[in-house]
């Protein structure tokens, strides 16, 4: 068995993830990315070591037998991929398209050596439909033998990325390039039915059918939570996501927005409400972290990519719409996202902050939200609008959010 785990991307899930899943089980890890600091120590030291941090203290994990490519020398990246035995991504979702041509280049250079072993890419993104795309982009690059390699020696498996990995502050970084922190939870769950011949067995990977429920849980429920706990905590001062979670009315807005994504869930997919609450518990505890130090910045960044017509926010309101629920309370986040100021260096906010000098916030639910013109969501934003507008800030969104519940309740018929 080909033990060479090619690890594409060595930033916080890479390297706080997905990487130690694989050198735990023996692989030899090879990162490829553009940060030299990175490579270049991981090259010195072979090793790097992972702060498993709770509120009852840290633990550590020294990650061994690893290496690192210059994620600019597209020669060195291909042949890496060429020679994996297994390989997966880790790069964000804006990037991804970005590199679907070095892939290209290393699935042609197994192509043409004749390489009879399958390859199955794990793709490890908050992006829908994310095996479809990358298909896609990787396709642009090949002729046709080398698509017909693509689709029959290629498995392009999602995976729901579930462990948090915050970004370490400047501080630390400077001390150390490759020391990371990570949560506990190390679970993988990833697309059975796409992967081509079996995939590693290896703990916390684990292969599941009907993989469309917990893509969606991820983006949907944990993605949708932890971006309204960063938008509303954020609006009342709050720099970290532990103290948003905190404040008990953004938890009780956070968990009800979560329930609605659970109730789509389970009219979705038929899984009993009971199969899924439990997991709505585990998220708030992991929220209120302290130890991983995440913050409203980091979560909130990108408002641009994260309203977006298939993601957590917009996504979650059009899927609850489609499966019979109100999205009352994550329209809450939606509206929130939108008073998001960002940091200097956060490009996605400025455009949605310069779209709504430009266009207005309806304009934006409509074109770039993709919510219908009369939906439900849209009059559920205009009103939290009014609210944070007025300054009354959580309370009087979560106080906005019962009224606009009791209103349904009232209109429907009594049976």
């Amino acid at each position: 068995m080909n033990k060479i785990f090619v690890q594409y991307g060595a930033g916080n899930i890479g390297r706080g993830f997905i990487g130690p899943l694989f050198a735990r089980a023996g692989y030899k890890v090879r990162f490829i990315d553009v940060d030299m600091n990175v490579i270049d120590a991981l090259n010195e030291r072979k090793r790097y070591t992972v702060e498993i941090v709770s509120d009852e203290g840290a633990a550590y994990e020294t990650v061994e037998g690893v290496s690192g490519i210059n994620g600019a020398d597209l020669d060195a990246a291909a042949d890496a991929i060429a020679g994996a035995g297994c390989m997966a991504t880790a790069v964000g979702a804006n990037i991804l398209p970005l590199i679907a041509p070095v892939i290209a280049e290393g699935l042609r250079r197994r192509f043409a050596v004749g390489e009879a072993e399958p390859l199955n890419i794990i793709i490890c993104e908050n992006l829908m439909d994310a095996d479809r795309l990358l298909s896609e982009w990787i396709e642009a690059y090949l002729n046709e033998g080398e698509r017909l390699y693509l689709r029959e020696k290629t498995g392009l498996v999602e995976a729901s990325i579930g462990r948090m990995v915050p970004v370490m502050p400047a501080a630390d970084r400077a001390k150390d390039p490759l020391l990371i922190r990570a949560e506990r939870y190390c679970e993988l769950p990833v697309d059975a039915a796409a992967a081509k011949g079996p995939l590693p067995d290896i703990a916390g990977l684990h292969p599941v059918s009907g993989f469309p429920f917990y893509i969606r849980r991820k983006l949907y429920l944990h993605n949708m939570g932890h971006a309204l706990t960063a938008y509303a905590g954020a609006m009342s001062g709050c720099e970290y996501i532990w103290q948003a979670i905190a404040d008990p009315r953004i938890k009780l807005l956070a968990e009800r927005a979560m329930l609605e994504a659970a109730a789509a869930l389970s009219k979705a997919f038929g899984v009993p409400m009971e199969g899924i609450t439990p997991h709505i518990a585990d998220l708030l505890l992991r929220f209120g972290n302290k130890a991983l130090g995440d913050t409203t910045a980091r979560v909130g960044a990108d408002t641009y990519r994260k309203l977006g017509a298939n993601d957590r926010l917009a996504g979650a309101a059009a899927f609850c719409l489609e499966n019979g629920v109100e999205p009352v309370y994550i329209c809450v986040g939606l509206t929130a996202a939108f008073f998001f100021e960002g940091a200097p260096s956060d490009q996605g906010t400025a455009r949605i902050r310069g779209m709504l000098k430009s266009a207005g916030m309806d304009a934006i639910l409509r074109d770039h939200c993709g919510l219908p013109a009369h939906s439900e969501a849209i009059g559920y934003a205009g009103r939290y609008a009014k609210i944070i507008e007025a300054g009354q800030g959580a309370e009087g969104l979560l106080n906005e959010a019962e009224t606009i519940t009791r209103e349904i309740l009232m209109s429907r018929p009594i049976m």
